[in-house]
This record gives structure tokens, sequence and C-alpha cells, in this order.
């Protein structure tokens, strides 16, 4: 167990990555949060499919609904869909490039929030990979977007700490970081025995999910009635959309349930190096020198983790 978590979070974000440039090609024809709503209204049937075959396998039952179980998982849930919301918002907004690069410090703040609020316990190995990763990550952002769009210009740095696109990514990061620790800690609460993650992860994913299902699904309703329809004639690359993200998702809540959502978080940045090899293979994008180191980094992050004990 003490690196399979490793496998399953790299695994999640290949699948993260390959669900957001399909999702970069659905959102030209459905509006974000439609786009968002596809991964859980098509990936839920899947994730109840799976959780199937893992009580016909390793049997368990259903969990005790406790109220803390459920208050966990609801906030989970509702940060996810906020920090969905934020970074929606995000795009919209100057200064992109910014906000962008300031999403990316939801590792240090799962780190930190995690530590002192939550159940994280962080070794000074564990902590010197996470800061490896987020220097690769960042090396990347820099690189994908150019000095050119950090630059302030006119700006002051005082304003541009307090411009709206800031405030929105890091209330954004704030909230993906919520996200990742009441779902971890929800999982951990029925999680009684070691061989119990995989079970107590399939339950967590569903229950999570379903939330995001009928709260969504009221909200599209009432503000998008026609949303169904463009889910319709979207169904094939909507699909391919709803299986990577479920697929994704339980292998993210199978990790959470074994090991830290920080260091999770952090081998999860693989993603970005999964996206510029598919913006290189797919789109015909070229890679610069910076972003090549910054992929380096990130690697060695991640390797750094499996020679974690």
């Amino acid at each position: 167990m003490d690196v399979l978590w490793i496998g399953i979070a790299v695994c999640a974000a290949l699948m993260q990555a390959v669900r957001t440039a399909a999702q970069k090609t659905l959102n030209q024809r459905m509006s974000n949060l439609g786009t968002t709503y596809v991964r859980s209204i098509i990936g839920l049937p899947i994730m109840l499919a799976y959780l199937g075959f893992i009580l016909m396998w390793k049997g368990g039952g259903v969990p005790p609904l406790k109220v803390n179980y459920l208050l966990f998982t609801f906030l989970g849930a509702l940060a996810q869909v906020f920090a969905t919301m934020l970074l929606i918002w995000m795009f919209k907004l100057r200064n992109f490039a910014i906000g962008t690069m300031l999403t990316k410090v939801d590792i240090l703040m799962t780190a930190v929030i995690g530590a002192l609020f939550f159940s994280e316990t962080l070794s000074a190995w564990g902590i010197t990979a996470l800061l490896v990763v987020v220097s690769g990550v960042l090396l990347m952002t820099v690189g994908r977007m150019g000095f050119a769009a950090f630059r302030a210009g006119e700006t002051t740095f005082v304003q541009m700490v307090f411009e709206r696109s800031t405030l929105v990514a890091l209330a954004c990061a704030l909230m993906f970081t919520f996200s990742y620790l009441f779902l971890r800690e929800a999982t951990l609460v029925i999680k009684t025995a070691p061989g119990d993650f995989l079970w107590a992860a399939a339950w967590t994913v569903v229950v999570a999910t379903s939330m995001q299902v009928v709260g969504l699904g009221l909200w599209l309703a009432r503000t998008e009635p026609g949303f169904y329809r463009v889910l319709w004639q979207n169904r094939r690359i909507s699909t391919f959309i709803g299986i990577t993200s479920a697929v994704g998702s339980i292998g993210w809540f199978t990790a959470f349930a074994l090991q830290n959502a920080s260091y999770v978080r952090a081998v999860g940045q693989i993603e970005v190096v999964f996206t510029l090899m598919i913006s290189w293979l797919y789109f015909r994008e070229t890679i610069s020198r910076l972003e090549y180191a910054g992929i380096i980094l990130t690697v060695a992050g991640v390797l750094m983790f499996r020679l974690y004990r």
C-alpha cells in the first residue's frame, strides 16, 4: 500500500488530462457549467456500476450514514462546485495567466490547512517533494504562457495582488483545497480497516457525485432549460467525458483513502505534463525549453514520493 496510491493518482491525473482536452471541444457547444455537469450526470452510472462491483467482490454493504460522514461529503461536494464556478469566472477575467498560476497554490494550501485543521501529517521529505512539484508546475505555467503574460505593465504590485482575477484565483484554489480535505475526511470516517479503502472510496465518490447531480441538475433546469437537448446532440463526446471523469474520480477518491490529500494532489500535478504531451501530440503545439525544465522537475518530485516511506 506504500506506493499504490502513487500509481492510482497518476492514472487519475491522466484521465483528468484526457477529459479536459475533450471538454475543450465540448465547451465550444455548451455553457461552462453545462460542460462541468456532463462529468457528473454521465459519470454517476459508471460510478454506481463500480460500487456494485466492489460490493460483490469485497462485500461491506451500506456504510453507517453518520452525520459527520454526510456533512463532510456534502461540504466536499459543495466546495468542488464552488471551485468549478470560480474557475469558470476566472477564465473570463484579465490577467488569466496570473490567475492560472495562483490556482496551483491549492497544493500548498492543502498541505498547510490540512496539517493545521484536518488529519494531514507531513514529513520533511514529503514537504520537499511537494515543493519540487510546485516549482515544476510553475515553470510549465510560465513556459506555456510566456513571461509577457505575467508583466504587470502599468499595474503596481499592490494593485495586482488585489485585482479581481487574483482574488478569484485564490478563492478557487481555497475551494479546491477544502473539497480535497473534506472528501478525504469523509472517506476516513467509514474506512474502519486498511483493506476497506476501495469500499470506502467507492461509496464516497457515489454519494458526493449524487449530491452534485441533484443540486446542479436543479440549477440547470432553472437557468438552462435547453441543456439536455444540447447534451443529447453531443452525446458521443459527452459520454467520453463522463467515462474518463468517472474513472478519474474513482482514482482520486481511492488515493485519498490511502494517503494525505496534499501528497495525492502533488503527485496529481503530473496531469500538467500529460496535458502538455496531449497538446504536442494532438493539437500540434510546441513545447518550450522552460516547459521541458518544468516537466523534469515535476516528474522528479513525483519520483521523490516513490522513495518516500
